[in-house]
């Protein structure tokens, strides 16, 4: 039975650690490497670890947790280890969820062991938040590793959060999702945009935008106008983040994103018995104005703050029409004159 024990100090924990590394040093000496796999390593470790607190406070107090646990190794249930290994010639390495859901309660203090097996094997072990230097996806957030980084570059360091506070928030990724969010530039987008639970699954499928049936292409157009209003812009770079909704959401690619909304010459709307003629992508706006407006009046203000790049939005109508006020020229103004129409009529 492990029980805690708030007398034994970090220092003799790690000096267990340093005693564990000298065993493994001395065994690679007499026996050679190790098996490399992740799991042979581990319970590598873990009987290193286990001689080195013969002796010790730790004895008999020491336990490998499992293969979903985090982390991997505790000691009298105040510590733990993680495991973690290279066959390259780097201290690096994918680490951990950022949302760690399976860390083991009372856990405070957590060191990574890191074995690089390039060259016979060497080891190194450090405080697991001092080696965490980004984070990046897999099929949910992860961090990364570098046993190598400087003090002061970790990820926490970069965003302003120490590790004990952000593992205690309740949303960890939409914390690393609003750092990202300040790193991009024109043009870029977060990929992963869901937080935890009811973030749609994605399929393993990519398909043209063509081949998605039509009810589908119709929606992403319309979320496009809705989300993404500096496609009434100029820049050369506007459909960028639009090109990455259609990754991200419909799993689906196109080669000529731009030439779907702008393609061609000029169009003739009908608004209240008069014939317009407009621009192409003002044409193809007008024909889901309904739609559109339905998008952005159900989509909570908060995922349109973050489409928007805006801190918070009060009038999402009215906010959106400003926005693309900002983002035309010439005669897209005239677009904002038929979106006012149509929106205050419901009728396009």
């Amino acid at each position: 039975m492990i029980f805690v024990d708030k007398k034994i100090t970090e220092k003799e924990f790690i000096e267990l650690l340093t005693s564990t590394r000298s065993k493994i040093d001395e065994k690679v000496a007499a026996s050679g490497t190790p098996k490399a796999s992740g799991e042979e390593f581990e319970t590598f470790v873990y009987a290193n670890m286990l001689e080195a607190a013969v002796g010790s406070d730790f004895e008999g107090h020491i336990e490998k947790t499992g293969a979903y646990a985090f982390p991997d190794i505790i000691a009298k249930k105040l510590y733990g280890v993680e495991v973690k290994m290279t066959i390259g010639d780097k201290w690096t390495s994918t680490g951990n969820s950022v949302r760690e859901t399976t860390r083991i309660k009372d856990v405070k203090t957590i060191f990574i062991f890191f074995g690089k097996f390039k060259n016979g094997l060497e080891t190194k072990f450090r405080r697991y938040e001092e080696c965490l230097y980004d984070v990046g996806v897999t099929h949910s957030p992860r961090y990364k590793i570098d046993m190598e980084l400087e003090m002061g570059d970790s990820i926490f360091d970069k965003m302003g959060i120490p590790y004990a506070v952000f593992i205690k928030e309740k949303d960890p990724i939409t914390k690393v999702k609003d750092y990202y969010r300040g790193q991009l530039k024109e043009g870029e987008e977060l990929w992963w945009l869901g937080s935890s639970a009811g973030s749609k699954l994605a399929s393993p499928i990519i398909k043209s935008l063509k081949k998605l049936d039509e009810k589908e292409q119709e929606r992403f157009m319309s979320e496009v106008f809705a989300y993404f209003p500096e496609v009434f812009g100029g820049s050369s770079l506007k459909f960028e983040r639009a090109a990455v909704h259609l990754i991200v959401n419909y799993n689906a690619v196109s080669s000529n994103l731009r030439d779907t909304f702008t393609a061609g010459g000029r169009l003739k709307i009908k608004l209240r018995g008069k014939t317009k003629e407009v621009t192409h992508i003002c044409g193809e706006f007008f024909s889901r104005a309904a739609e559109v407006k339905k998008i952005i009046e159900e989509t909570q203000k908060e995922r349109l703050a973050y489409y928007w790049k805006k801190k918070s939005v009060q009038d999402p109508i009215r906010d959106w029409e400003r926005l693309v006020l900002k983002y035309s020229k010439g005669e897209e103004v005239d677009m904002v004159a038929v979106l006012r129409e149509s929106f205050s009529d419901g009728k396009n």
